[in-house]
């Protein structure tokens, strides 16, 4: 059962510019028992499905025993022909008779199929302690590619035919751990791979290929220890433009522009040779990054006009046309020739939008409704078409065409694969339209809205719009005092035969350690609620309160609708968790700060990571920019506060909680507006406020020009309702009050 003190326990866990139309995050965005016959996908789990193997009696004296290292005594109490037992029994002769071991392995593979793959690499293991390096090879190459241990397993084939002078071999076997993607998740495993390669290629007197492995090592993990070992012996040699434009792009993944920018500027080959048009691609987005976007339109614009034929031309189309934007330059006709000239790229129709924004700001609506229909009509999957229909409904709304509104976000709503958000957004602001239409539903449409997603932005806003006594008889409350109610019985879904889940549920029920890294590995992109429920009760029992917490948040919370209940009030706390809560009513108080709300921003800006750190290089549990953390600190009379400092969880939320109490007295306590200028700037902030001092507080969000502060803004003030409402500290909507610019 997913009791309310564990998950509070798991909840609590520490887990480790301008007003262009398209925000900095957003761009780099678009720039990862077992005799039964194995479960079908609509297998019911029970209780009993997830309880131990070795629960009681003499198995659990063996269990214990094992557990402590007395292996020997384990396995001699482990009798019986049961797949479990024997696999334990099996993992207990490693140390003493590998032999042993491998033999038993081996022949369980084929009787314990949800465990076959640990089964295998686990007698290769034993078999290469036996040095029967052939064998052990030969047993490695059989662990399945989709295996949490292939990558290891591909690491031992090398190393032991390596040791037996099978150089050709060892080198093939790390092929599959090379190409794979040079993402953080796998940058581990490649550099092994990488500098095993360069190792057995020095070993062949293959030094081109040693060379190569060097290179990519070097220019693909560039901040890894690995780099700077093979860099010792590359500084003596050739190093082409390519892998060093490569070293430049990892170091603008890492957003370290500068050194992006040094390395790149070193290629001097004339454009258009394809090296010269990467080299300015690079150098343009590493300014862009710096926000320098008079020189990166000067750096991007040749490169344009020159590359016709680059890959990346169109992608530098795309970055030319934000900084244009940014500083004032004609971004529309780079948008358009983006547009025209590459009409099936994966940035057309971003392209097309942003042009029809520039036109609305420009006072052209005509034109720029013809581009957000475009957008519709061209591009219907594309992920601009529900915006376009929004802004499209949007534009005939504030002009009182409310039937032309009403029917832009009926097509809206019969778009495929329309998401959560776009859908939430578009009922509330139907129900706004009839509204002011006059239209009696308007009333059962908040209604229905705020009673399905009581802690959503738009449900908030929709419990805003209901008369008090409704809001009172509605139920938008917090779970009683009663307990939890049960869960059990429980749909497996698409688990039911997924492989890793299956040998998940065994490593869980042989209270083995290595469950936890089977059950993270799943894919949990849209699981149905009652596959996630069986995937968190499974990584509670685990042992991982952290792993629980967020799998939960990241599957259920999103599912979650209605009110906070006795059978989900676990799931909303571990999606609203509270961790560091001491010091954030600590120095929420000393800032006279709700602290729900300073809670609120933490999740949303860092996940409560504190060595989170942004594409912009804020820093930290509330992802402060090192200058604004100095500027706070010099206040508050602390001294001097460097970037490394701000990775301390006491110290950036007490910085944190004075800045964003300074940004409230600053806009007369409008928490909006306070924390739209968190995200985006005071100055910014007041620019929007000047352009519509009278706007409603929905309206006013909801034309905020730069999307990803609009985003956040919901999103902040979403968790703020979610946090208050699911502890029961407020069960009616927050107010905020409107800031007037100052003189």
């Amino acid at each position: 059962m997913l009791g309310a003190a564990m998950w509070a326990a798991a909840a609590s866990a520490q887990e480790a510019e301008g007003d262009a139309p398209v925000a900095e995050s957003q761009l780099e965005d678009l720039l990862e028992s077992t005799s039964r016959s194995q479960p079908s996908p609509t297998h019911r789990y029970t209780d009993a499905d997830l309880a131990p193997y070795f629960g009681s009696g003499e198995l659990a004296e063996a269990k214990a025993l094992f557990d402590r290292g007395r292996h020997a005594r384990a396995r001699a109490m482990l009798r019986g022909e049961q797949p479990p037992v024997r696999y334990l029994r099996a993992l207990a002769a490693l140390a003493d008779d590998p032999a042993a071991a491998a033999a038993e392995l081996r022949a369980l593979a084929d009787d314990y199929p949800r465990m076959r793959d640990h089964c295998l690499f686990h007698a290769a293991r034993a078999l290469e302690r036996l040095r029967k390096r052939r064998a052990a090879a030969d047993v490695y190459a059989q662990v399945s590619p989709g295996s949490t241990l292939f990558a290891e397993a591909r690491l031992g084939r090398s190393r032991v035919l390596e040791r037996g002078l099978e150089l050709d071999g060892a080198l093939e076997a790390l092929l599959p751990l090379r190409e794979l993607p040079a993402i953080p998740r796998h940058d581990g495993v490649r550099r092994k791979a990488l500098l095993a390669s360069a190792r057995l290629c020095q070993k062949k007197g293959d030094y081109r290929c040693e060379h190569r492995a060097m290179l990519e090592l070097w220019a693909t993990s560039p901040l890894s220890p690995e780099a700077k070992v093979v860099w010792e012996r590359l500084k003596e040699l050739p190093v082409p433009n390519r892998w060093r434009l490569r070293r430049a792009e990892s170091f603008l993944a890492f957003h370290d522009n500068v050194e992006a920018l040094r390395l790149a500027r070193q290629v001097k080959a004339p454009l258009p040779d394809e090296d010269a048009c990467s080299a300015s691609f690079v150098i343009g987005n590493a300014l862009r990054k710096e926000r320098q976007h008079r020189k990166a339109a000067a750096a991007l614009a040749p490169m344009v006009e020159a590359c016709k034929g680059s890959e990346l031309r169109p992608q530098a189309m795309y970055v030319l046309g934000y900084s244009q934007s940014v500083c004032g330059q004609d971004a529309v006709r780079t948008y358009e020739a983006l547009a025209r000239e590459y009409p099936d790229h994966p940035f057309a129709d971003d392209a097309l939008f942003f042009a029809a924004e520039l036109e609305l700001r420009g006072g052209r609506r005509a034109a720029a409704l013809a581009r957000l229909e475009q957008v519709a009509v061209r591009y219907p999957t594309g992920n601009f078409a529900a915006e376009a229909l929004f802004q499209l409904a949007w534009q005939h709304r504030t002009a009182g065409a409310h039937a032309e509104a009403l029917a832009a976000l009926d097509r809206l709503d019969r778009l495929p694969g329309l998401g959560r958000d776009q859908r939430l957004r578009s009922r509330y602001w139907r129900a706004r339209t009839l509204a002011e239409k006059g239209d009696a539903s308007a009333a059962r449409a908040f209604a229905a809205l705020a009673s399905d997603h009581p802690t959503e932005w738009y449900g908030l806003l929709a419990r805003g719009r209901l008369p008090q006594d409704v809001v009172q008889t509605a139920s938008f409350s917090a779970a009683s005092s009663g307990g939890a109610a049960p869960v059990w019985p429980l749909e497996a879904g698409p688990l039911g035969d997924d492989p890793r889940f299956l040998a998940g549920v065994e490593l869980l029920r042989m209270q083995l350690p290595e469950a936890t890294a089977e059950l993270l590995a799943l894919d949990r992109r849209n699981l149905p609620e009652d596959a996630a429920r069986l995937l968190v009760e499974a990584l509670q029992r685990s042992g991982s309160a952290n792993a629980a917490a967020l799998v939960a948040r990241t599957t259920l919370g999103p599912a979650l609708k209605g009110g906070v209940d006795d059978r989900t009030a676990d799931v909303w706390r571990a999606t609203y968790p509270l961790p560091f809560r001491d010091m954030v009513e600590q120095w929420a108080k000393a800032s006279s700060l709700d602290p729900d709300l300073l809670q609120a921003l933490m999740r949303e800006e860092s996940r409560f990571n504190p060595s989170a750190r942004s594409t912009t290089g804020a820093l930290g549990l509330t992802q402060l920019m090192p200058r604004t953390a100095r500027d706070v600190a010099r206040g508050l009379k602390l001294g001097r506060v460097n970037p490394r400092m701000l990775h301390r969880p006491g110290l950036n939320i007490r910085l944190g909680a004075a800045y964003l109490a300074e940004l409230l007295a600053e806009f007369e306590g409008s928490t909006a507006r306070a924390v739209a200028a968190y995200n985006a700037g005071p100055v910014a902030v007041w620019r929007w406020v000047r352009a519509s001092p009278d706007e409603e507080l929905d309206a006013w969000v909801e034309r905020i020009p730069i999307s990803e502060t609009r985003d956040y803004v919901k999103r902040v003030l979403g968790s703020y309702g979610a946090y208050r409402l699911v502890y029961g500290r407020s069960r009616g909507p927050q107010n905020d009050r409107a800031a007037a610019p100052p003189h």
